[in-house]
């Protein structure tokens, strides 16, 4: 398969003939990196035991083949950083809190916070909690990337652009560096529990169920001793050194303290922004990470037992997902060597890979709903802010001093406090109160994604089940296949036991409220071999072994977690599972990338029998009948329905005009409308099928009157958009792409060419299974790896000039995929370059 780049220098050249040979002190002339294939690039690094390949092939993928075992981290580690290094490099200053020293004081508060959330524990109890080789692997991948940065030093053409126009040099890593960040891991729920405290606060618990219904029917009830009058009138005051620490870097002319230096791309330079480029200027840029996203975003895994396949073998599909940026979240590499033999994505600043698969077992994940975090509401002394009341006397808080650096200026002395229960975001010396958060980010062994470690290197069900044991972050439905034939899904995540709470709502920080350590893997869920063939996972509630139960009380009582994602995708995995007899990996890719809108059908086979005095409403009521349920680019009815719900969530759709009729119609208090804004998704779809559950009097008028007026407003806006006459509507008028560099405000318009991705219409769907967050998509058959596929979007590189920087953007949006190989013999067919990385001295 050929995926051209879209960009007229890169496409007029092969990949092979973008391959530059360079000279360096570090580097040595071409030598033959295999008896019959000459290396295209040569590197002497100290660091390594023997020689090693890199052969990365025409979709960009790094395959390592190295001859010590974690020789193979080592060179992961340098090539990240030959892809990535800006990338990392930012992500490393961010959870470090190291940002003001290179951009200014505009950070230092964000850096404050980082530093709060980083982990401050033991260090031998935090390897050892990930397996026994942990530090080894760390050492060896932080050494890979210090070779590569040490190499940009000698041969300032190895160092990405991002360095020279900001003026600054990365930072060499240390290999407790991987492990201290913390805060780009997805946990949860402290911002639905200051939410969710908010509006109790306000109008009680009568409108929970349309604002934000919990999982499996749980009620909750405010805490014995909870004041939540005490709560600062504005809640992002509140949360705001939270959202600091857990929300990416921004930039803009605004926050950016840099006397900009030269540097060019494609042989053009690099110029700052001004007022004359654009209204643009100061449009905040910021690279994905594993926090953007609500945690209700979907994600999918699903397995088929073999007896289901027309191969015999089983099958399994993976695709998290996140938010879509360039350079992508994800990166792949393949890593061989004594030992091991494994492919698939991770994240560019962690060694080892999270989803894919060695020569045995094969394994993806999506986001498991494990509440681990909570808001503690103190008393504090009146005669002194730094204590707190607790078990019935005044505690100290711990009080750090230190000092931020800060560009072009003196540092930065800041003042971090921690209570018992973690650190202290916000206090209220005028009332004596504070907050601080307890999360699992704490504890040892809880640094995200770092566990794939062990398990990645599992050769059968019970090694990996073992290795799940040690996992702490992000909570994970981790699913399984092997070359046997066996399939299962077993949820991993720290998970606290609270005896006398649901971690809901905050709590009192005076001692009542404490967690009594954290349940065993075996007190979670797990299914192995069902005997209906197949599993599936797609963020749903899953307080189950197998889903035909639904909710089992002991997993229930255990108070695991309340608010998982909406159903969606999981109903529409499940049916088409059921039906997929010969399963193959296309047709499992099939359903990967499946548009069907399930709410979409749940709410259209309501509308048989309502009708308008308005002829286009009338005629937007026939289209929604007839349409066939498909969220198509050129599809009149998926644009209508979108427009209309907002449940797909295109951009430009608007903001749901069914779902705040129908709020209006159920919710007499203007404010508490106002607040919900428009009603959960499964309770907006429960109205319009159910009426006489939320609306007084007579329910279903009211319902169809809502509807009637809600569908006025979308054919308004339709016309407005794209015209009165419904042939002409498209949805892919809405449903597009565009990727942002993170710097793209502070650059000139033609530098934003050269590193923004120009908006396309993208077949992926907002909850729809065939979701737009899959940057990584993944489908497998165990025992026959090369008929792997795989799709990392935009493309592996985080350099502009380089052919894979987007060549995977237009088939991404196409719902495309490539082939993820595995065996040698055809990597080599399919090199695009060849690196050889060679022992100093």
């Amino acid at each position: 398969m050929e995926i051209a780049s879209r960009r007229t220098k890169r496409s007029a050249i092969t990949l092979l003939a973008a391959v530059t040979v360079l000279t360096t002190l570090g580097m040595t002339a071409p030598v033959s990196a295999a008896a019959d294939h000459p290396a295209d690039r040569i590197y002497q690094v100290a660091g390594i035991d023997e020689p090693v390949d890199i052969i990365v092939d025409e979709w960009g993928v790094p395959h390592i083949y190295a001859g010590e075992h974690y020789d193979t981290f080592f060179a992961q580690g340098f090539n990240a950083a030959r892809d990535r290094l800006w990338q990392i490099d930012l992500w490393r200053r961010r959870g470090l809190g190291q940002l003001a020293e290179v951009f200014g004081p505009a950070y230092v508060e964000q850096d404050r916070a980082n530093r709060m959330f980083s982990y401050r524990g033991d260090m031998e109890r935090e390897w050892a909690s990930y397996g026994d080789d942990a530090r080894r692997i760390a050492e060896a991948y932080t050494s890979g990337i210090n070779a590569y940065i040490e190499l940009t030093k000698e041969n300032e053409d190895l160092l990405p652009w991002e360095f020279a126009f900001l003026r600054y040099e990365p930072a060499l890593w240390e290999p407790e560096d991987v492990v201290r960040l913390r805060t780009h891991a997805i946990s949860g729920n402290l911002s639905s529990e200051v939410e969710r405290a908010y509006f109790v606060r306000d109008f009680g618990f009568q409108y929970e169920d349309i604002r934000s219904p919990l999982d499996a029917g749980w009620r909750t009830e405010i805490p014995k001793g909870l004041d939540l009058s005490v709560l600062p009138d504005n809640p992002d005051d509140l949360l705001r050194v939270y959202e600091l620490a857990t929300h990416p870097v921004e930039f803009s002319m605004d926050t950016v303290s840099v006397d900009f230096g030269n540097a060019e791309i494609n042989g053009r330079p690099v110029v700052p922004a001004d007022s004359r480029d654009s209204a643009d200027s100061n449009t905040s840029g910021r690279l994905p990470d594993d926090t953007e996203d609500d945690r209700k975003e979907g994600s999918n895994t699903f397995a088929v037992s073999p007896e289901r396949t027309a191969t015999d073998r089983p099958l399994i599909a993976s695709d998290p997902h996140r938010d879509q940026g360039v350079p992508s979240l994800r990166y792949i590499a393949h890593l061989n060597g004594p030992g091991i033999n494994v492919i698939g994505a991770g994240e560019p600043g962690l060694p080892g890979v999270s989803l894919g698969h060695n020569d045995r077992i094969a394994f993806g994940l999506t986001i498991y709903d494990i509440d681990q975090e909570d808001l503690y509401v103190y008393d504090t002394n009146p005669e002194n802010p730094n204590e707190y009341r607790y078990r019935g006397r005044w505690t100290p808080m711990d009080v750090e001093t230190t000092e931020i650096p800060v560009r072009g200026h003196d540092p930065h002395p800041v003042e971090m406090k921690f209570t018992k229960h973690g650190p202290v975001i916000y206090e209220d010396e005028e009332n004596n109160v504070a907050f601080a958060v307890r999360t699992v980010w704490s504890q040892p062994g809880t640094s995200a994604y770092f566990g794939s470690v062990e398990y990645m290197r599992a050769q059968n069900w019970d090694d990996f089940l073992k290795a799940l044991d040690r996992w702490g972050t992000p909570a994970e439905n981790q699913q399984y296949a092997d070359v046997d034939g066996n399939i299962g899904w077993k949820p991993a995540g720290r998970t606290p036991v609270r005896p006398n709470w649901d971690g809901l709502l905050p709590v009192p920080g005076d001692g009542r409220y404490e967690w009594n350590g954290f349940y065993d893997m075996d007190k979670l869920p797990v299914s192995v071999n069902p005997e209906r063939g197949w599993l599936q996972t797609n963020n749903e509630m899953r307080l189950f072994d197998e889903h035909e139960t639904g909710p089992l009380p002991e997993y229930v009582n255990r108070k695991i977690g309340f608010e998982a994602a909406e159903p969606w995708r999981a109903l529409r995995t499940r049916e088409v599972l059921a039906d997929m007899d010969e399963a193959t990996v296309d047709s499992m890719l099939a359903l990967q990338t499946d548009h069907v809108s399930v709410p979409g059908r749940l709410i259209t086979a309501e509308l048989d029998d309502i009708t308008s005095d308005d002829p286009a409403v009338d005629r937007a009521l026939e289209l929604l009948r007839d349409w066939d349920l498909v969220m198509d680019l050129d599809s009149a009815g998926a644009a209508l329905f979108d427009v209309w719900t907002d449940i797909h969530g295109a951009p430009g759709t608007g903001d749901g005009f069914l779902g705040q009729a129908l709020l209006r119609a159920a919710v007499a208090d203007p404010a508490a409308v106002d607040r919900i804004g428009e009603p959960a998704q499964t309770t907006l779809v429960d109205m319009v099928r159910h009426p006489e559950d939320w609306f007084p009097g007579d329910a279903v008028s009211a319902r169809n009157e809502a509807i009637v007026s809600s569908l006025a407003e979308a054919v308004a806006k339709l016309t407005e958009d794209q015209g009165p006459d419904p042939a002409g509507w498209r949805y892919g008028f809405y449903n597009k792409q565009e990727l942002l560099h993170p710097l793209s405000g502070l650059v000139d318009p033609h530098t934003r060419r050269a590193i923004d991705i120009e908006p396309e219409e993208r077949k992926p769907v907002n909850n729809t299974v065939g979701d737009l967050g899959a940057s990584w998509r993944y489908v497998a058959e165990p025992g026959n790896w090369d008929t792997a596929v795989a799709m990392n979007n935009p493309g592996q590189s985080g350099d502009p000039e380089s052919p894979f920087y987007e060549n995977l953007f237009l088939p991404w949006t196409r719902d495309e995929t490539f082939p993820l190989l595995f065996d040698r013999a055809q990597i080599t067919e399919n090199a695009a370059l060849r690196i050889r990385l060679e022992p100093a001295g």
